[in-house]
């Protein structure tokens, strides 16, 4: 095996599934790169970065991606397969408190937007209790 076959058989498995989607969608679209780059108003070396599995895009461009390629962000992504424990107690800092993690897999832009609400929900908590004191 040459370098660059080493070199891609070490790539992070979400890269290479990334990589591979994209390459579908733009087959099945009849799209090349620089297409996709112009109707998603990336640089050429941005889809470059994404195709040779350099690195994954932000959520922000994985939106302008998958809207270029007419499919959803979540079409694009890789599936991570749950294979741990979907519930977790776990200590708080406070005692006497517990906490109850929920894991779950989420596309990113939805976890992101949950994300934003669990932290907007602590900010009113913490104010709420700084007010009962």
């Amino acid at each position: 095996m040459n370098k660059r076959s080493d070199d891609l058989m070490n790539m992070p498995t979400d890269r290479r599934v990334f990589r591979d989607r994209l390459v579908a969608r733009m087959k099945e679209q009849k799209m090349t790169g620089a297409e996709l780059a112009r109707k998603a108003k990336l640089s050429k070396d941005a889809i470059s970065t994404y195709t040779t599995m350099r690195s994954l895009p932000t959520p922000k461009t994985l939106g302008r991606l998958a809207n270029a390629l007419s499919c959803k962000p979540d079409d694009l992504l890789p599936v991570t397969p749950v294979t741990e424990t979907l519930l977790e107690m776990r200590e708080h800092s406070k005692p006497g408190y517990k906490v109850l993690v929920v894991k779950m897999p989420l596309p990113i832009l939805d976890a992101m937007h949950h994300y934003k609400l669990l932290a907007k929900l602590e900010e009113e908590a913490n104010a709420k209790n700084g007010e009962d004191k």
